[in-house]
């Protein structure tokens, strides 16, 4: 049986994902502060999108603004809503702040990407991050609230990327085991190499139906891309 799959878009990154991410698919983009998280999840929605797929990047606390003004720096170029729709939950957050606390904000989003979804028929959705998400739902039992939550992402058909931010010397690359959960887990981490090169490294650390490179790349953005390439040099 043929999986189908979703590209990246990463160069050199889909021929060792055995052609790319399985439709449908749930994963985590998981990176301590500095390590172009954001970037990738949005480059992916943006590149799909402009070869005719339609995303949803869900922002929680950044402005939609200020995403895109980022994003056309790097190369990324505003498209029709239609195709790249930017939801800045912040937005909604900040215009009900006296509210918030008696707020249901993990129904309200989980009804709203449903509509969304149905409605616009998004192929991709992004939802930056996690960490806010955390701060955003009063969970009384994380893991299985998280395991109800990403059981309904999956259950909508598309395929989710999620961000999740890594705290500097933290092992862990969740915190409720998300790890689990998701289908697959792209992990990019800031090595130094020698003493005044720093290197963005990416590594599939799971990706489930796909037999995948499971060593590091080094992830690089030029001419307005994202390019993987071995690692030569340590």
């Amino acid at each position: 049986m043929t999986v189908e799959k979703v590209k990246t878009y990463v160069e050199g990154f889909d021929e060792l994902l055995d052609g790319g991410i399985p439709k449908g698919s749930l994963v985590l983009i998981c990176g301590t502060p500095g390590t172009m998280k954001t970037t990738l999840a949005y480059s992916i929605l943006h590149s799909n999108a402009s070869n005719g797929s339609k995303s949803l990047f869900i922002t929680l606390e950044e402005d939609q603004e200020g995403i895109a003004s980022a994003m056309e720096e790097l190369g990324m170029k505003s498209l029709e809503d239609s195709n790249l729709y930017v939801l800045d939950v912040g937005q909604i957050r900040r215009e009900h702040r006296s509210e918030e606390v008696a707020k249901d904000w993990f129904d309200i989003l989980s009804k709203y990407i449903e509509q969304r979804v149905k409605e616009d028929k998004f192929d991709i959705v992004a939802i930056d991050s996690l960490a806010a998400l955390y701060s955003l739902f009063k969970m009384d039992n994380p893991r299985r609230d998280l395991y109800h939550f990403f059981g309904f992402l999956k259950d909508l058909g598309t395929t989710t990327f999620m961000v999740s931010e890594i705290p500097y010397g933290k092992n862990q690359l969740v915190s409720f085991g998300e790890d689990f959960l998701a289908d697959g887990i792209l992990l990019l981490k800031q090595y130094e190499v020698g003493e005044t090169d720093v290197q963005l490294r990416i590594r599939c650390v799971k990706m489930r139906k796909v037999n995948h490179f499971q060593g590091y790349l080094t992830l690089i953005r030029a001419d307005d891309k994202f390019i993987v390439t071995r690692v030569i040099s340590e």
